[in-house]
């Protein structure tokens, strides 16, 4: 008898476990769904706004072609991960097979990755723009910075494309282990390529771009105090108008680092678990992707001027609608 009633007990720990994992899953992936609608609106909103300016103007200034392509690999990354999601929490990869894991992956390694430097180059933009130096190199620099934010954008998408493809060396779906859809990595099988990968992907897509955006914030941030007590007070209005400009962009670049630093302190500490065989944190550095790109628009919208005022635009527009509509409800009663 004891025995039998050790293994009923085992029997009902086991299912106690298991739907606590499945009601977990399911809240790691309303939560992932939430996020990824709320990231859609804001880049969608980003999106609009710069296309209606190239419409108008046909000409997009060097931070706002970055920001554009920001949002756009936002939209496809989140779009990606909406697909992630349900075949990694709910066990459909049996269905698809490591094909969908080897494209979503890919994906997922590419356009975060070239989010990330896309942020450090805007940093930079904004640092060229802003200061204001006598240095030769400098002065070229701010000349042709449109020419040099093609080529900053051309050589970022190719080394995040290669950066991307080892992963699909590393993914092999393993049938005969029970959670066949989260244990896709042959780590063990290809440890040292594996811990190559991860050193160099943290190296060129982390440390590098985090280098970048402190030297151009703290740039901006220094010349910002140097410059505050010169100016001249037969252009204090003008120039109180630049001065306001520039600290919003400052804020808004010391926001997106910090943004940054939050998420690829944590993706790094998840990566070093992956590299090392646990696999059930994996679905924490998808979310800390998603709340990356679901948070770095709102953080634009906030520190653009442009994106600032088209926001208020159109909620002054959608309030006086709501209005009208309502008064003219009254009316009818």
């Amino acid at each position: 008898v004891p025995p039998l009633q050790n293994h009923s007990g085992c029997g009902e720990d086991d299912y106690r476990i298991a739907s606590e994992m499945a009601a977990n899953d399911i809240v790691h992936l309303c939560v992932a769904m939430i996020l990824v609608g709320f990231g859609c609106l804001g880049n969608m909103f980003i999106l609009l706004v710069f296309l209606k300016e190239y419409r108008r103007s046909k000409t997009l200034q060097p931070s706002e072609v970055i920001v554009t392509l920001m949002s756009v690999c936002c939209i496809v990354t989140e779009l990606c991960y909406a697909l992630w999601f349900p075949v990694y929490m709910l066990n459909f990869c049996s269905y698809f097979g490591d094909t969908v894991y080897k494209v979503t992956d890919f994906i997922n390694i590419f356009l975060p990755k070239t989010i990330t430097w896309l942020t450090a180059w805007l940093c930079f933009v904004y640092c060229v723009k802003i200061i204001k130096v006598n240095w030769r190199f400098f002065m070229r620099l701010k000349q042709r910075i449109s020419l040099v934010v093609r080529y900053m954008i051309v050589g970022t998408l190719l080394l995040c494309i290669l950066l991307g493809f080892p992963i699909i060396l590393l993914i092999e779906l393993k049938v005969n282990t029970t959670n066949i859809c989260r244990d896709y990595y042959s780590v063990n099988e290809k440890k040292e390529l594996s811990l190559i990968f991860s050193s160099m992907l943290s190296v060129l897509t982390s440390f590098l771009p985090l280098v970048l955006m402190l030297v151009s914030s703290l740039s901006i941030v220094i010349f910002l105090c140097r410059h505050s007590r010169n100016m001249d007070k037969n252009m204090a209005s003008s120039r109180t108008s630049h001065s306001d400009a520039h600290t919003s962009v400052a804020i808004m670049l010391i926001c997106l680092i910090a943004l940054f630093v939050a998420c690829a302190g944590t993706v790094l500490s998840v990566d070093i678990q992956v590299a090392s065989g646990q696999f059930d944190v994996k679905a924490v550095i998808t979310l800390v992707d998603i709340i990356y790109s679901s948070g770095s628009p709102v953080i634009l919208i906030i520190g653009m001027v442009k994106l600032r005022n088209s926001f208020v635009n159109i909620f002054k527009t959608s309030i006086k609608t709501i209005n009208r509509e309502g008064l003219s409800r009254l009316v009818m009663y």
